[in-house]
C-alpha cells in the first residue's frame, strides 16, 4: 500500500517551485515503483525523457538516486537522512526504552508515532515474539484519522487545528471501517479524551487492531503517541481495553516525565497550522 500523502494543492504554482516538485515526483516514483529505467519513469510520469534525464543526473550527482543494471533506485544517502530524522526527534529517545520493554512484555508490535505536517509518522517499532506483518513500517506516513495512534494525537489538538488537518488532508477510507464522516470523527475524539486512549478496529487495515495513548506536553498539547498493534483475532476490543490500555497509560506518564526533564520545554514548541 502506497503512502497516503498526496497533497491536492501541490499543483499551485504560486506556492510551489515546479522544478523541485518534478524532482520530488521522480523520487517518490522510485521509492514506490523502482528500480526503473529512464523510459519507464518518463512514461509513467508523463514527462519528456530529456527533462527526466536532467533531473536524474542532478539527483544522482547529489547522491539521492543511484543507477544500477536494473535502472535507477533511491540512493543510500536516504538511509543516513532517515536515521538522522529519527534520532533527532526528542520522543524517540524518551520513548525507545519504554517501547522496547513493553514489546517484550506483551509480545506484540509497539509503535512510537508522531505528527508531522498533518500526517501520522511511524518513527520507531519494537516487535515482540508474535509475528504479524502489516503495511506500516518505520518511516511510514499515513492519515491521522485512520489509525488509533493518529486519533490519540488528533484528540488533543485544538478544534481549529483538527479542522485544518481535515481540510488539508481529507478523511479518505483505508477500509470499509474507517471513520470518514467529520461529525462522527469529532464524537470519537471526544470519547478518546474522556477515556484516555484510542482504538482502531480494522480501520487502517483489514484484520488489524490497535490501541494507543497520546504523549502530551505540560500544556496538554500532543507530542506523539504510543501504540500496541496486532491481528484482530488476537487483539480484540476486550483485550485492547482490559489488558493493554492501562499498560500504555503507565508508560505514557513515564515518557512524559522524561520529556519534561530531558527535553526543551513546551514553550519552545509551538503548534503550527
Amino acid at each position: 500500500m502506497a503512502d497516503q500523502s498526496t497533497d491536492a494543492s501541490a499543483g499551485n504554482s504560486a506556492k510551489f517551485v515546479e522544478a523541485t516538485r518534478k524532482s520530488l515526483d521522480i523520487l517518490q516514483y522510485l521509492k514506490e515503483s523502482g528500480p526503473a529505467t529512464l523510459s519507464e519513469i518518463a512514461s509513467d510520469l508523463d514527462r519528456a525523457k530529456s527533462t527526466v534525464y536532467r533531473h536524474l543526473n542532478t539527483l544522482e550527482d547529489a547522491g539521492y538516486v543511484a543507477e544500477y543494471d536494473g535502472g535507477y533506485r533511491i540512493g543510500q544517502l536516504y538511509l543516513d537522512y532517515g536515521i538522522q530524522a529519527q534520532r533527532t526527534h526528542p520522543l524517540y529517545h524518551a520513548a525507545k526504552p519504554k517501547v522496547d520493554a513493553l514489546a517484550e512484555q506483551v509480545g506484540e508490535k509497539v509503535w512510537c508515532v508522531v505528527e508531522e505536517n498533518g500526517f501520522a509518522v511511524f518513527i520507531y517499532l519494537k516487535t515482540g515474539d508474535e509475528l504479524y506483518r502489516s503495511f506500516t513500517r518505520v518511516g511510514y506516513r499515513g492519515h491521522l484519522h485512520a489509525f488509533s495512534a493518529g486519533k490519540a494525537i488528533l484528540a488533543h489538538m485544538s478544534p481549529e487545528r483538527i479542522e485544518a488537518v481535515i481540510e488539508e488532508r481529507g478523511l479518505p477510507a483505508y477500509t470499509e471501517h474507517t471513520v470518514t464522516d467529520e461529525d462522527a470523527l469529532f464524537e470519537e475524539l471526544e470519547r478518546i479524551r474522556e477515556r484516555g486512549f484510542a482504538l482502531h478496529n480494522e480501520e487502517a487495515v483489514s484484520g488489524g487492531n490497535a490501541v494507543s495513548v497520546p504523549v502530551q506536553l505540560e500544556d496538554g498539547s500532543p507530542f506523539g503517541s504510543i501504540c500496541i498493534a496486532g491481528p484482530a483475532h488476537r487483539l480484540d476490543r476486550e483485550t485492547l481495553v482490559d489488558d493493554y490500555s492501562d499498560r500504555l497509560l503507565g508508560i505514557k506518564n513515564e515518557i512524559e516525565l522524561s520529556l519534561k526533564y530531558e527535553s526543551p520545554s513546551s514553550e519552545d514548541r509551538t503548534e503550527r497550522p
